[in-house]
């Protein structure tokens, strides 16, 4: 990887994510995303029902040297990380095939967490109709900060190193997707110049029995949107 990492802080260095680095990456994930993101906090989804999921997100990431991740300098424990992917329109299958996992597929049969898959696959798949001039992105799959480690500029480091032009330019990309599922990310992304595409509103996902969403996010987060940025 050709692509200059981020300096080093008082407490913190940069790595590039690695193969033998999924194991630990993984259980970042677990202990972190899976508990702080709004989503995942307001399905309770478990480990267990999450595992499937970030396990594919992981490799997906790995198969190019284009994620990154920061570890303390006193316990070299990773605390937070952004996990990306090269997404190809000829790669991609927006009606999967029957028994075919998409890309966002968790193992529950709870109403709350299949929401979430919904929600994200629907947004996820709509991306090459809205954007047929597209052929090849970076998508930004997973960016996360431990609790413990926020407000120390991790997500603009690890934002900046995802968007330049030398790393997008050698995995062959001309414009990075996401899907935004927090509030703070939303106006983060809205600041550096992400277009919105799509956006699904919590609130149109409604139990059938209650009448009442079935996701109620505690952060001020009300919906998920597609967002993209041209490069």
């Amino acid at each position: 990887m050709s692509h200059k990492l981020p300096s080093s802080t008082d407490k913190y260095y940069f790595e590039v994510l690695q193969n033998e680095q999924k194991s630990e990456m993984l259980k970042f994930l677990f202990e972190s995303f899976r508990v702080d993101e709004p989503l995942n906090r307001a399905s309770k989804i478990s480990r267990e029902e999450i595992g499937k999921c970030l396990n594919r997100a992981l490799d997906r990431a790995l198969k190019t040297e284009s994620s990154i991740l920061a570890k303390t300098k006193d316990t070299h424990e990773i605390v937070g990380c952004m996990l990306n992917s090269v997404w190809r329109r000829d790669e991609s299958t927006s009606t999967p095939e029957e028994g075919e996992d998409k890309d966002f597929e968790f193992h529950t049969i709870r109403k709350e967490v299949a929401v979430v898959g919904e929600i994200l696959n629907e947004l996820h798949e709509s991306f090459w109709s809205l954007r047929p001039d597209q052929d090849v992105v970076l998508h930004f799959e997973i960016s996360s900060v431990s609790a413990h480690h926020r407000r120390q500029g991790l997500a603009s480091k690890f934002m900046n190193w995802s968007e330049n032009e030398e790393l997008l330019k050698s995995l062959g990309a001309t414009g990075i997707a996401t899907e935004a599922s927090s509030l703070a990310n939303q106006l983060l992304l809205a600041k550096r110049g992400y277009q919105t595409l799509a956006t699904t509103l919590l609130e149109t996902k409604v139990d059938s029995e209650t009448g009442k969403p079935v996701l109620v996010c505690d952060d001020g987060t009300d919906r998920v949107n597609l967002m993209f940025k041209e490069v």
